[in-house]
């Protein structure tokens, strides 16, 4: 894990958020919960599923991937139910934080199509967005095999924030990117 971004979060971010919401207790404090990465995939073939099943396993350093299966029939298409359609990974703790630093660190930074995140008024504790180019993960970048047939992965952060305020505080204080 990078001590850095950990230390940069307990001492900076969470004082920062102290003084300006002023609370009482240090477990008011919004902190990550979780990270959820998922592929998915309208009309996916088996060897999609596997290459996206790979891929979480290198991306998140862990091997208990989640096969999403469909729970209803689509006849438009021609899927029946309890086919795979896509995977996903949760990860939690020191792997959370570990990706998360390197994702705001290394990956943000480097992806040029990368112009902002969107923040939906309606959700106060979870940040959704898409990364198109697998490319920026360097233990990735070498397998092109592997992720030429990936659609984007689809990162979701959850924090335990009561209001948006608190959330978009938390973004601007890691100097993520908001439109």
């Amino acid at each position: 894990m990078d001590s850095f971004f950990y230390s940069y979060i307990k001492d900076i971010v969470e004082h920062d958020l102290m003084t300006k919401f002023f609370y009482k207790k240090i477990k008011d404090i919004p902190v990550f919960k979780k990270v959820v990465l998922c592929f998915d995939y309208k009309n996916p073939s088996y060897k999609q599923i596997l290459n996206s099943i790979l891929a979480l396993n290198v991306i998140g350093n862990q091997s208990n991937v989640t096969l999403l299966l469909l729970k209803k029939s689509n006849v438009v298409l021609k899927l029946r139910s309890g086919s795979p359609v896509g995977c996903k990974i949760i990860l939690k703790k020191l792997k959370m934080l570990a990706f998360l630093s390197n994702l705001f660190l290394i990956l943000i930074p480097q992806d040029k199509n990368f112009k902002g995140l969107v923040i939906n008024s309606n959700i106060k504790n979870t940040i959704s967005f898409n990364l198109k180019s697998l490319s920026l993960f360097n233990s990735l970048r070498d397998q092109y095999v592997l992720i030429k047939d990936l659609n984007s992965l689809s990162v979701t952060v959850t924090t335990n924030s009561k209001n948006l305020s608190e959330l978009i505080f938390i973004l601007k204080s890691l100097k993520f990117k908001l439109i």
